[in-house]
């Protein structure tokens, strides 16, 4: 194994040791400034073995259903004023279309379902308007004439059997002059492309999405290099970017949905991978005023990965080579002309690379190391402490959790279902140098958030979801201590939650503001009933503060963005009472 760095310096007299520690069932044994093993532990959370027969959730992943139309939904309790706002939510918005030609076409895998957008206003404690729209509506009407899904680039869809090996290689070489990703659709149509991950407002170096006069914008993202940007109260796309809009440099194909943001400055970093003989990774920073973008490092000595997430201190932009790699360079995924395909395992001599880039002197990349293999899609926080730095993330031991999210893993019934159960399961892990701590909790949570005040500083509470088995998805959210090593969990039975979106109360930013102090927002399917409702929560207590019923069920989808003064034009003016 190649030795472990620092990631900071630290004073030539201490003894540094890289520490990983892993908050699910594993205790830790370290060797100092070489290697660290994993044995396993004690677990505190139950993982069930038995099928999902009695939770019922297909409706969440079938749903096709827009509400373009503004309506106000039934508000029980009382939503704390500090969390009016509005919430926006993206992802999938059903994978099966109906078509002209008296079939239905349909997507392999969850990922690549079509784009749904949703708008909820919380206008008052007791107030709160709902719309949605499919982002995608030029390539839906495509599909429903060919009766086909279209054959251009996709996360995990399966292509033509028997496509000639010829013809493979010759379109990797010979690009099709027609738009094979949009396949008879304008290629400037906004709404021609599927662009539907994560979602941010106010970016930088992009143009505004509205014609109010305001400068706002709203765009959706992928692992593309691709942006979709919509109008912020309708949902309607206007327009099409790429990073190169940013900077000429930016123009490989390959990016992070997750883009990170300085809390403080507004500065917006993420990074760009070109493919080729030599793979480069371009880590940049969009300034928020005046919206210029910088490339902090290049690097060419990694190889090509499937990076969905990084970490971003006060000084620092951290990258994670996770180990699963594209493979012959790249090659496979114009091959295949999907990501999933192309990835190779997690394997034992496949190791982490972490980079440390400098992001506020311009000294590049200041440490590289590496530790044990994982993968991982989401990081949780990362800051400095004591010289060093600490990261959390929830890892995997393999992209198992990819492939169970093929929608006839997540469909299916009996046997079938009971052999995915167990498989794709997250350990909450830290890194970081410093003493050996070990933490025998089991805290396999997924899509981890925390109080964003608290982003790039020391955090004591992490929320996410939680698979326990129960259920194809997800059953439970989960609020974790990692002071106490303790954890709540807001559960009820058949109902499966989407991400945690927080919402701090205003004095919690004050000096010995409590970090739990506020409430968490999420989209909830009621499997029984076969209706959604948007959930509030008392972050301290996991106890409900207020829900917002609606009359239909709404598809699951990845992630959410809150805005606290967008509320807009008060759409719920016109609106219609479910």
């Amino acid at each position: 194994m190649a030795p472990i760095l620092p990631l900071i310096t630290v004073p030539p007299t201490a003894k540094s040791k890289v520490v990983f520690l892993i908050f699910a069932g594993y205790s830790l044994t370290t060797r100092t400034d070489t290697a660290y093993s994993l044995r396993r532990g004690a677990r505190g959370i139950t993982m069930t073995s038995e099928a999902p027969i009695d939770w019922p959730n297909r409706i969440g992943f079938e749903a096709f259903h827009n509400e373009t139309t503004p309506v106000e939904m039934s508000v029980t309790g009382n939503i704390p004023e500090y969390a009016c706002g509005v919430l926006y939510r993206t992802g999938p918005g059903g994978y099966r279309i109906p078509t002209d030609k008296g079939n239905s076409a349909a997507y392999d895998h969850w990922f690549d379902a079509l784009a749904q957008t949703h708008r909820f206003n919380i206008v008052s404690p007791t107030k709160v308007i709902y719309n949605s729209r499919h982002t995608c509506d030029a390539l839906i009407s495509q599909i429903q004439k060919t009766g086909s899904i279209p054959e251009g680039f996709s996360f995990a869809q399966k292509r033509d059997p028997c496509q000639s090996l010829f013809r493979k290689f010759l379109s990797i070489f010979q690009p099709s002059g027609k738009n094979r990703s949009t396949c008879g659709i304008n290629p400037g149509d906004p709404a021609g492309v599927i662009v539907g991950v994560t979602v941010s407002t106010d970016l930088p170096g992009l143009d505004p999405t509205t014609n109010d006069g305001s400068g706002r914008n709203l765009y959706t993202k992928t692992d593309r290099n691709i942006l979709q940007g919509l109008d912020p109260e309708t949902l309607e796309p206007v327009g099409l970017a790429r990073q190169t809009a940013l900077h000429p440099d930016l123009k490989g194909s390959i990016t992070c949905s997750h883009s990170q943001q300085d809390q403080d400055s507004g500065d917006v970093f993420n990074y760009n991978l070109e493919l080729g003989r030599t793979c480069v990774y371009r880590i940049f920073k969009t300034s928020k005023s005046p919206g210029r973008t910088e490339i902090l490092a290049t690097i060419t000595d990694a190889p090509p990965a499937y990076i969905h997430s990084f970490f971003l201190t006060k000084n620092y932009v951290i990258l994670c080579i996770f180990s699963a790699h594209f493979a012959m360079g790249g090659i496979k995924v114009l091959y295949h002309k999907n990501m999933l395909d192309a990835l190779d395992d997690v394997a034992p001599e496949r190791n982490v690379r972490w980079y440390v880039i400098d992001r506020r002197h311009g000294r590049g990349v200041v440490k590289r190391y590496e530790s044990e293999p994982f993968f991982a899609f989401h990081t949780s926080n990362a800051w400095e402490e004591n010289g060093g730095v600490v990261a959390e993330i929830s890892t995997f031991e393999n992209i198992d959790i990819i492939k169970k999210f093929y929608m006839h893993n997540l469909l299916g019934e009996g046997e079938e279902a009971k052999r995915w159960l167990g498989r794709g399961r997250p350990r909450f892990s830290r890194f970081w140098l410093g003493d050996v701590w070990e933490q025998e909790h089991d805290v396999s949570l997924e899509l981890p958030t925390m109080n964003p005040r608290y982003y790039t500083r020391s955090n004591r509470f992490t929320y996410g979801l939680l698979n326990r088995g129960k259920s194809s998805l997800l059953d439970a959210i989960i609020k974790f201590d990692s002071v106490k090593a303790e954890h709540k969990i807001w559960e009820q039975h058949a109902h499966t939650p989407g991400e945690a979106i927080f919402v701090p109360v205003p004095e919690a930013a004050e000096e010995g503001g409590k970090e739990d102090a506020g409430v968490l927002l999420s989209v909830v399917l009621n499997g029984i009933t076969g209706v959604s409702y948007l959930l509030i929560l008392d972050a301290e207590s996991m106890k409900e503060v207020a829900r917002a019923d609606m009359k239909m069920a709404l598809p699951f989808g990845f992630h959410g963005a809150f805005v606290k003064d967008w509320s807009g034009r008060d759409l719920g003016d016109d609106a219609v009472m479910e």
